[in-house]
């Protein structure tokens, strides 16, 4: 199989816009995993005012991080100048974005 200098070209980028976004979910699921587990820290030591803030903070970054992760994709893209996939991740964090904003649970 001949495989030409433009498609090793669009392959490396996938396999780069791939570990970039990896590396985001890995580092956001760390840092929400630190947060809840010192809040269950927190609270078995007796500390009531400290954990539920910590708590918080670590359900706002397990749930930021998909987020982050649409809002990142969107930026590599724009910057490789893929402006489909680019449009593609403006609509579905104008979508995300809505339902935050409009999703008050009544």
């Amino acid at each position: 199989m001949v495989v030409n200098e433009t498609q090793q070209d669009n392959d490396s980028e996938f396999i780069s816009i791939e570990a970039i976004l990896a590396r985001l979910l890995r580092i956001g699921s760390v840092i929400a995993t630190i947060l809840l587990g010192a809040g269950m820290l927190s609270m078995g030591l007796g500390n009531l005012n400290e954990a539920p803030r910590l708590f918080t903070s670590g359900l706002l970054v397990m749930l930021a991080t998909p987020v982050m992760r649409v809002l990142v994709a969107g930026l590599v893209f724009a910057k490789k100048k893929d402006w489909l996939f680019f449009i593609i991740c403006f609509v579905v964090l104008c979508t995300l974005t809505a339902g935050i904003l409009l999703g008050n649970g009544e």
